[in-house]
């Protein structure tokens, strides 16, 4: 009787735990008013191609003097590559500006739309209905 209380404890204790990381991921329209538009200006602190999400993290001057983090969240390492976005583009040190949607919760959080970097280079990430959209009409991508 114990053993199979013990074992049923144990399955539950890994199904609970093991599906707690499906309830951590989050919907981009549900956290980030997409209907806004902010540029933020800085300086890229870290710059993190990753999954399930990628992230740039700009130190940003504020207003009285002093440096605040802002935070960019952006697509995933998969989708970034394979719709072509020249990422090896951005560097740490570089003074970049951002557009993103900011966040509906956080002041220092908003997801990426564009990016120009310092040599003019404007950084786009068009989505993956766009994308799936150029393959469609015979583009290789966006």
């Amino acid at each position: 009787m114990y053993r199979r209380f013990a074992a049923a404890a144990m399955i539950v204790s890994w199904l609970f735990f093991s599906s707690a990381s499906s309830f951590a991921h989050h919907s981009v329209a549900a956290n980030f008013d997409s209907s806004k538009t902010m540029d933020v200006t800085g300086k890229v602190k870290e710059f993190e191609l990753r999954n399930p999400h990628s992230q740039i993290t700009l130190e940003v001057a504020k207003p009285g003097g002093g440096v605040t983090e802002f935070y960019v969240e952006w697509s995933d390492k998969n989708a970034l590559l394979r719709r072509s976005v020249p990422v090896t583009k951005i560097h740490v040190g570089d003074m970049v500006t951002v557009s993103v949607s900011p966040s509906k919760r956080l002041p220092n959080l908003g997801y990426f739309r564009t990016a120009t970097l310092p040599d003019g280079t404007v950084l786009r990430d068009c989505g993956f209905a766009a994308f799936r959209e150029g393959i469609a009409n015979g583009k290789t991508g966006c």
